[in-house]
């Protein structure tokens, strides 16, 4: 895995360049950066800063972002599949149309945090705090709620819910919730 600085990064990208499969960028300070479109696959970024970082459209699959500062940073329409966010802060980040898959948000904030639009599948949430999220028309799947703790959900009538609860907590296995723009307040 190549490790890159932040000037070879930022100077690379102002050239064109969008693909940085496989880099070591941890620890770095990225915040505020405009990154759109850029290839992040499998790259590792743990503990760096992407405060306020445009990350719209990017590929992002498989990458580590264990223990990040994400405030305020904009995932729109990207692909966070197979992506590691472990103890990453992502308060009022913005996630609105990302695709995400097969990925780790274990102990994470998402205080105001948009997922409006967004499609989520097999997302592991233990312990995670979900506070004033937006979940309007979004699709979760195999997305275990029980685990974490919800409060002031934001969700709509095209919100879907399947599987995201233990069999106990829900009798049917899709929930498709009926209210606009409502809060749903529970505890795990």
């Amino acid at each position: 895995m190549l490790k890159l600085k932040l000037s070879e990064l930022r100077q690379r990208y102002t050239l064109g360049e969008r693909d940085f499969t496989q880099t070591d960028l941890s620890g770095l300070n990225l915040s505020g950066l405009n990154l759109e479109g850029v290839n992040f696959q499998g790259v590792n970024l743990q503990g760096s800063n992407l405060e306020g970082v445009n990350l719209e459209k990017a590929n992002l699959k498989g990458a580590n972002l264990t223990n990040c500062s994400l405030y305020r940073a904009n995932f729109y329409g990207a692909n966070l599949s197979n992506t590691n966010l472990v103890y990453s802060n992502l308060k009022e980040a913005n996630f609105h149309h990302t695709f995400i898959e097969n990925a780790c948000f274990d102990y994470v904030c998402l205080e105001r945090t948009d997922f409006s639009q967004a499609y989520l599948r097999n997302i592991s949430v233990e312990g995670t705090q979900f506070t004033k999220t937006d979940l309007t028309d979004a699709t979760l799947i195999d997305v275990n709620l029980s685990q974490a703790y919800l409060s002031d959900i934001y969700y709509s009538k095209l919100t879907k819910l399947c599987n995201c609860f233990q069999p106990e907590a829900i009798s049917e296995n899709c929930l498709n919730t009926s209210e606009t723009r409502t809060d749903l307040v529970m505890s795990a």
